[in-house]
């Protein structure tokens, strides 16, 4: 709690006359994380008329976001659990818009046969959620860098996308017999 007054410019105690909780203040701060998220990686995309194309941009954006934010995003994702018990159902909507927006995409894709068969939109975007998590997680925690003896390319930048087209191409392509 300290961490987080002294990022808001205020004491601990100052916190507590706002906020019931410190697991109300954490909700508060993944909510306006996930609204942020939201706005940042599905305005630039919606344009984006090809669905392979505008998940792959997504991606991306996501990736862009927890590196420029990797306190918020730590918070958002490291963190304990989130309590959805204790959120109402606008709350929970907003929380979830990133992947509920991902979710939709992937199922216009299906609909415009984009994907190989057998893709259910429904996996597929907690798949997506979770390598594009991993790849955050790594990068946030220095485990993949230009420094790293074995990193295989030249920069971040170049991996990040290679990861993502990767990612993205794997709906597209049959699976390995």
């Amino acid at each position: 709690m300290r961490g987080i007054a002294s990022r808001l410019g205020v004491s601990a105690t100052a916190l507590y006359q706002h906020f019931e909780s410190k697991a109300s203040i954490l909700r508060e701060i993944r909510i306006y994380g996930a609204e942020l998220l939201a706005h940042e990686v599905t305005e630039p995309c919606a344009g984006v008329e090809n669905p392979c194309e505008r998940i792959k941009r997504m991606g991306e954006l996501y990736i862009n976001f927890a590196r420029a934010r990797p306190w918020l995003y730590t918070v958002m994702m490291q963190s304990e659990q989130l309590d959805w018990s204790t959120m109402n159902d606008d709350e929970i909507e907003r929380t979830l818009r990133p992947l509920t927006t991902l979710r939709a995409w992937i199922r216009e894709g299906s609909e415009k046969g984009c994907w190989r068969p057998g893709i259910d939109p429904e996996v597929a975007s907690f798949r997506l959620w979770a390598a594009f998590h991993g790849i955050c997680s790594m990068l946030i925690s220095g485990r993949i860098d230009e420094e790293h003896p074995a990193f295989p390319v030249a920069s971040q930048a170049e991996f990040v996308k290679s990861f993502v087209d990767g990612v993205i191409d794997g709906l597209t392509c049959a699976p390995p017999a």
